[in-house]
């Protein structure tokens, strides 16, 4: 009995060692680990006894970011580091490099104790990598700092920036954005899923092109939610913009060049204005909801030319639907609903010049002329302004505003009186607003 015990014990022993390494466990862990071009780092770990296998994970990002090779995935576990992440520069286009984590909930970047400039930077040619999973914190220095700073210096691109959270605390207007591209011609840059709030700008782009950002959330930074400022081929697509003390998206080229860019598909609530287009060329703006901002759902300033605003739904903004400055040229506003303001205006006009808008739904029908007054009905209206003659009126009805659902009601006025843009409707015509009836 007593050998048939000692035979069991041995088996049993044999199989749990056998079983260690197969996982992954022990000391084989991290030829397997190398072997699959995945390493770790811990804040339990150590830089001088780990092998960076799971089990044995290095502990700063400095020594992770230093061992990683073309083609391979540093994963940080749980818990927090007080460092900076300057980004790798040996990936290439067939073997980018991944840095994640396990989610913003639990791995995390707090630098609120530092002073630093940047906690992610990507330079000197930081192409080519995906960052993801990850929290991250920090404060205004006494330098001009963000959570995360895509240089000008070298070329920095192809790089995905998906499900991470970004919080500063006490942030300072002009001192700091979530995420500051700077200057890349062909930045090849996808932004999905962040969030971005306490900044001076949630996400600021200047002066770059080949841009997507898409399912993220920008809310309660001291400016603006998205700020475009100049560059090309940019698309601002399904994003949630809300309580910024500025613009939710603002797209101007007064300070650098721009053309074109996409912005569809977004929801705009509670800041000062949904969205602002300045100096702008070119720009879509379609299918977006701007509601409950403090100013207008859409404010349109000088400079701007050619931009065709179609689809969008701007309702229960305090002071109107659309703000429409001086110095705008050739911009078409289709198919849209505009709803009136607290004092019953539902567009302000500076100048009867630069726009044309007509297929849009009104309620009320009622516009402020800059040095002429109100007018208050549609026929006045039209007896101003050339090509407004298939212009509606009503209430749009929809299916329940106050829980922020805009889809419209069977009975709509806005059903089917829209122009016929090339897309798909259903009906004898397109229905005004951001949603078409499904």
């Amino acid at each position: 009995m007593r050998t048939l015990l000692l035979i069991f014990l041995l088996t049993a022993t044999a199989c749990e060692e056998l079983e260690e390494l197969e996982i992954g466990g022990g000391g084989e862990e991290s030829v397997a680990g190398a072997a699959t071009g995945e390493h770790f780092i811990s804040p339990s770990g150590n830089d001088l006894t780990g092998n960076g296998s799971r089990f044995s994970p290095w502990k700063t990002l400095a020594k992770g970011v230093e061992e990683l090779q073309a083609g391979e995935t540093l994963t940080l576990l749980a818990g927090t580091w007080i460092e900076e992440l300057d980004m790798p520069t040996v990936a290439t286009v067939a073997k980018p490099i991944t840095i994640r984590g396990q989610g913003p909930d639990h791995t995390l970047l707090d630098l609120r104790s530092l002073e630093f400039q940047h906690v992610v930077e990507f330079k000197d040619g930081a192409s080519n990598l995906i960052l993801e999973g990850l929290g991250i914190k920090g404060r205004p220095g006494p330098w001009w700092s963000h959570a995360i700073f895509i240089s000008h210096e070298g070329v920095n691109k192809g790089i995905v920036l998906r499900n991470l959270r970004l919080e500063w605390e006490d942030g300072i207007k002009d001192r700091g954005s979530g995420i500051f591209v700077h200057y890349q011609e062909d930045a090849d840059l996808l932004i999905d899923g962040v969030e971005s709030s306490g900044f001076s700008d949630g996400i600021y782009l200047k002066g770059s092109n080949n841009i997507e950002i898409r399912n993220s959330e920008l809310h309660d930074n001291i400016e603006d939610g998205i700020d475009y400022n100049g560059g090309t081929d940019v698309l601002l697509k399904d994003n949630f913009c809300h309580d910024n003390h500025s613009s939710g998206i603002v797209v101007h080229g007064n300070e650098n060049f721009h053309l074109g860019g996409v912005v569809r598909g977004n929801i705009l609530q509670g800041n000062q204005n949904g969205i602002t287009l300045n100096q702008t060329d070119g720009v879509l703006i379609e299918r977006n909801v701007a509601f409950l901002n403090t100013d207008f759902g859409l404010k349109v300033s000088g400079g701007t030319r050619a931009s065709q605003i179609h689809h969008n739904t701007f309702t229960a903004n305090a002071t109107g639907a659309v703000r429409l400055r001086k110095f705008l040229e050739n911009n078409v506003l289709r198919n849209n609903i505009l709803t009136g303001g607290d004092q019953g205006m539902t567009a302000r006009v500076e100048e009867e010049a630069g726009f044309d808008f007509d297929f849009n739904l009104w309620d009320p029908p009622a516009l402020s002329i800059e040095n002429i007054g109100r007018l208050e009905d549609l026929a006045t209206i039209q007896s101003r302004f050339n090509g407004l003659s298939h212009a509606s009126t009503g209430n749009p009805l929809f299916r329940d505003s106050d829980s922020g659902d805009f889809i419209l009601l069977d009975n709509s006025p806005a059903l089917d009186v829209g122009e016929d843009l090339g897309g798909p409707f259903d009906g004898s015509g397109p229905d005004c607003g951001a949603h078409e009836k499904p």
